[in-house]
């Protein structure tokens, strides 16, 4: 009789704890959705529906859209933030996905020393490194130019895709390369055909966390290309088209979208790798 009690006290305590936790990661869920359905609803509103009502739902101004797009120069910050990501993530994950195969497949002589400055990266943010970056981009003449925003990017290594990614590849046995070899196939060939397949999705998780930082950034931006506005990025646009909008909040909550959509598109799409990339890096096989 006691057993039975005691059973059903702890069931009945599992039960109001699984309650709380679904009610706190509901409260949590709901504070990161929130804000995204806001500045939503209200990139659809003139300054009279917000003023009477920030928290209606309304879609009744989708030219707010078209004001951004047009008057606000997005449609030409929005071209730049694409020319600077695709060109800094092409360089960027072929690098990576190279230094990987060289540090996880070839285990050269050194190759520790190298693993261990692609490591190092990962605990100097952008605020330390960007004057030393300045004063090279000054010098080499690159400064109010695309160049200026492409070039560090190229160069900059991913401490977390090099760790990931041979941490991976030392998994793989080593039969599979052996047996390619044999058929002919040389270094190149291997890392193109079987190596740079296994590591597709750390590659695209790699894609995912580059492509948020570079889009996103706005302090490299303002410090190399203050001056030329023909090669201002979506982030120094919108605060350009705040100085001169700043009560339109519909207008700006519509840039705002326009900032955000492209991520959180590109985040949903490639959800499933990111997870997966993460997982394959990090759990010993």
């Amino acid at each position: 009789m006691r057993t039975n009690i005691k059973k059903s006290k702890l069931s009945a305590i599992s039960i109001i704890m699984k309650i709380v936790y679904f009610l706190m990661l509901l409260l949590l869920l709901f504070s990161i959705i929130y804000p995204l359905f806001f500045v939503l609803f209200t990139s659809f509103k003139d300054y009279a529906q917000f003023v009477k009502n920030p928290f209606s739902i309304s879609f009744s101004h989708p030219e707010n859209y078209v004001t951004a797009w047009t008057v606000g120069n997005f449609s030409k910050y929005f071209t730049n933030s694409v020319i600077v990501v695709c060109s800094i993530m092409i360089v960027q994950l072929f690098l990576t996905s190279i230094i990987s195969f060289a540090i996880g497949r070839l285990k050269f002589k050194g190759c520790g020393i190298i693993y261990f400055f692609a490591l190092s990266t990962m605990f100097f943010s952008g605020e330390i490194t960007s004057i030393p970056l300045f004063l090279l981009i000054r010098d080499l003449n690159l400064y109010d130019s695309y160049w200026a925003l492409i070039v560090p990017g190229m160069l900059a290594l991913s401490g977390t895709g090099v760790m990931l990614g041979s941490n991976f590849l030392r998994k793989i046995p080593h039969e599979i390369i052996e047996a390619s070899i044999i058929d002919g196939a040389g270094i190149l060939r291997v890392f193109f055909s079987i190596d740079l397949h296994f590591l597709r999705s750390i590659i695209i998780l790699q894609a995912v966390l580059s492509f948020n930082a570079i889009w996103s950034d706005y302090m490299w931006p303002l410090i190399v290309i203050p001056t030329n506005q023909n090669h201002w990025t979506l982030p120094l646009g919108l605060v350009k088209f705040y100085s001169v909008n700043n009560a339109n909040f519909g207008v700006l909550s519509a840039g705002l979208c326009i900032i955000t959509l492209p991520v959180i598109l590109f985040y949903a799409f490639f959800s499933k790798y990111f997870i997966e990339g993460v997982s394959m890096g990090a759990v010993k096989g």
